[in-house]
């Protein structure tokens, strides 16, 4: 906020900048200088010596008049000089109104800081006061409690203990008459014990002699049933025997059956010339797929030559597909032959 005092610094401001427009300000010219003065030396061919030889020094022109200067630029720069020096005055003036607010600012903080204090002081020291007589009045509260709890606990333990000779005397008294039950239950509890006993003997004697009889017949009757069952598996391995015989019979019958058809189909297809008319015999293992295709062959004997060896591997191969036995359980995917030509 502007005050008083800064609306006078302002004023007296502006007639100092008018009073400086009115007079002026001296002009500053610049001096002129003279040019430097250069002397050369001359070199004589003959005798190589320099000779000096001074040069014409070059003419200086007069130094130039000061102009005048303008009056309107002169004014302009003596306003702006009194407006800067105007604004500087009102900036140090404001700086210092500000630091003086700050310092203010400070005090009434800390001010207030003290008084927060030393209220906090006086708060704490009254939850102080407060909190001893509360401690005082919670003191006096328990010390009446426990002397009420001790007497309570004395009247309940006179009255525990009363009560205690009561009930030893009253458990004296059910004591003695429980003996004198027991004594007469034990009476009447041995009597008919040995009435049961005597029953349970005969009842035990019976179920013996039945238990032996009934143990006698089961073991007569597993007896006979193991004979039957060894019997009958008897009976059963000897048939399943038979069959096992009739069935290899069958399937060894198929299978030659099969191997005679698959070399009526071979020989056909095998060349006789690789031969030279000559006979063999030679054993081929043949792979084959469930429906008679031939994956590969190969002799396990060999034929006699080489070249036999491949012409019947050829004649197996381009056979292909082999006839399949009649029996299916006689196929092998791994079929050894005979071949004749």
């Amino acid at each position: 906020m502007i005050s008083t005092r800064h609306l006078l610094i302002a004023g007296a401001l502006h007639v100092a900048l008018l009073l400086l427009m009115f007079f002026g300000l001296p002009f500053m010219s610049k001096k002129v200088e003279a040019p430097p003065v250069i002397e050369a030396v001359l070199i004589d061919d003959r005798t190589g010596a320099p000779q000096p030889t001074q040069l014409e020094e070059p003419e200086v022109e007069p130094e130039p008049r000061p102009e005048k200067p303008d009056p309107e630029i002169q004014k302009r720069a003596e306003a702006e000089q009194a407006r800067k020096a105007i604004a500087e005055q009102q900036r140090r003036q404001q700086a210092a109104d500000e630091a003086r607010e700050r310092a203010e600012a400070e005090r009434r903080k800390q001010d207030e800081a003290r008084d927060k204090a030393r209220a906090q002081e006086e708060a704490k020291q009254r939850a102080e006061q407060q909190r001893k007589a509360e401690a005082e009045a919670q003191r006096k509260a328990e010390a009446a409690a426990e002397a009420k709890r001790q007497a309570e606990a004395e009247a309940q333990r006179k009255a525990e203990e009363e009560a205690k000779r009561k009930a030893e005397a009253e458990a004296q008294r059910q004591a003695e008459a429980e003996a004198k039950r027991k004594a007469e239950e034990e009476a009447k509890r041995k009597a008919e014990a040995e009435a049961e006993a005597k029953r349970q003997a005969e009842a035990e004697a019976k179920r013996k002699a039945e238990e032996e009889a009934r143990r006698k017949a089961e073991a007569e009757a597993r007896r006979k049933a193991a004979e039957e069952a060894r019997r009958k598996a008897e009976e059963e391995r000897f048939r399943q025997q038979m069959l096992a015989e009739e069935a290899d019979r069958a399937r060894t019958s198929a299978q030659r059956d099969w191997a005679a058809r698959i070399i009526a189909k071979v020989r056909p297809n095998w060349q006789r010339s690789a031969t030279g008319g000559q006979d063999f015999s030679c054993r081929v293992q043949v792979n084959l797929l469930p429906d008679g295709t031939v994956t590969s062959a190969r002799v396990l004997e060999s034929c006699g030559s080489a070249l036999i060896d491949q012409s019947v591997v050829n004649a197996y191969l381009k056979s292909s597909p082999l006839p399949l036995p009649s029996e299916p359980s006689a196929f092998e995917r791994e079929l050894i032959t005979t071949f004749e030509p």
